[in-house]
């Protein structure tokens, strides 16, 4: 193997395959395209399991309310709604002025889902100000609703995600 720090992923089979000829224990001729880092070093991605667990770690103590105002700040800079009208879509304004520096769990379940969707839309368009001009812009596939809008529920964010998914890899919707 050519390269020391990579193994590749077994190939799973039943018994001898007739178009390559090999056994099940014989590695797939393109088995170079399966290969997995070997060492425990993985680059850090915003998506990174590592980052999904610190995330919600500190959404179960509670984000902290300057920062879920920062980040809802981002988006409303690509609409034409006040910043106020803009978070209260996510967070009603009760919430937000019964929380002192820190959101409860709900609103911070929230807004870490917004904070997820939004670093997925950054890596489909590029940049922050596109990722929030598309989450901010009605969408047919959400039947007019904005996707930030179906950030709401943990059954929008879920449909957010798949339409994210779905424009990540090219699927026309």
């Amino acid at each position: 193997m050519a390269d020391a720090q990579m193994a590749p992923v077994p190939v799973l089979g039943s018994g001898h395959d007739p178009v390559r000829g090999q056994g099940a224990g014989a590695p797939s001729p393109d088995h170079e395209k399966h290969r997995v880092p070997r060492s425990g070093k993985r680059l850090k991605r915003t998506g990174s399991v590592q980052n999904l667990v610190a995330v919600t770690r500190d959404a179960r103590r509670g984000m902290v309310k300057s920062e879920a105002a920062k980040l809802i700040g981002k988006i409303a800079s690509a609409t034409s709604m006040p910043l106020g009208r803009v978070r209260a879509e996510l967070i009603p304004d009760s919430t937000w002025k019964r929380a002192g520096k820190r959101l409860g769990p709900q609103a911070s379940q929230t807004t870490v889902r917004l904070n997820h969707v939004f670093e997925f839309a950054q890596r489909i368009w590029g940049n922050e100000r596109n990722a929030a001009e598309w989450l901010a812009a009605p969408h047919m596939e959400l039947d007019g609703a904005t996707p930030y809008s179906m950030l709401r529920t943990e059954a929008g964010g879920r449909v957010v995600e798949s339409l994210l998914g779905a424009l990540e890899y090219g699927f026309p919707i």
